[in-house]
């Protein structure tokens, strides 16, 4: 599938799982859920697709700039929230971990180390010493992504190094007609969470 179906369905499914119940576990889960629904394709070759791995990392810095944002103007706790979980050390050590093994997955063939259960794990532990509050969503995330990339054409490389077994269900493409209509039908229920979440959060309560 394409990023814009990855990124809806990601954060979609992981909203609905995770259920935050306030402004910064929301800024948690959907900052962690971006990072996990489009951090796979970081193993693009083309030039195309390094195009995409622009966006991916634009799209990536740009929910964590509006996380800031919103912590400075609302002083919504977020900061407060993350240090309690974690301290600076932790959070330099999980971030240069996960940069060390994102830059070895950029340098592996699509759909194998970066789409594969090793992955999910090595990756999952470093976001893990960073904020352990983030690692759940990320996960959900990072799964969808694979998950929705077994309906295309090309195959994953599931156990990777093992080079079996490769699963592809070869069901559409990844840029056709099923991409749109995930895109559409996740961005619809972001949009409805979301407004049950302002319900619950401002009105009920």
């Amino acid at each position: 599938m394409q990023k814009n179906a990855h990124w809806s369905a990601g954060v979609a499914i992981t909203i609905a799982a995770t259920q935050p119940s306030s402004i910064k576990g929301l800024a948690i889960c959907v900052t962690a859920a971006t990072i996990g629904s489009l951090i796979s394709d970081i193993d693009v070759t083309t030039s195309e697709s390094h195009k995409d791995l622009s966006k991916i990392l634009a799209i990536s810095t740009l929910v964590i700039f509006l996380c800031a944002i919103l912590e400075a103007t609302l002083h919504v706790g977020i900061y407060n929230y993350i240090l309690n979980q974690t301290n600076l050390s932790r959070i330099l050590i999980g971030l240069l971990s996960f940069l060390l093994v994102c830059s070895y997955g950029m340098h592996t063939s699509h759909r194998t180390f970066m789409h594969s259960i090793p992955a999910i794990v090595i990756l999952s532990t470093t976001i893990y010493i960073a904020l352990p509050s983030a690692v759940i969503p990320f996960v959900i995330a990072m799964i969808s992504h694979i998950f929705l990339d077994v309906f295309n054409r090309r195959k994953i490389q599931i156990l990777y190094p093992l080079k079996k077994p490769k699963i592809a269900l070869k069901l559409c493409p990844s840029d056709g007609k099923a991409n749109k209509m995930i895109f559409k039908i996740s961005s619809f229920v972001i949009a409805a969470e979301l407004g049950i979440f302002i319900a619950m959060v401002y009105i009920v309560r």
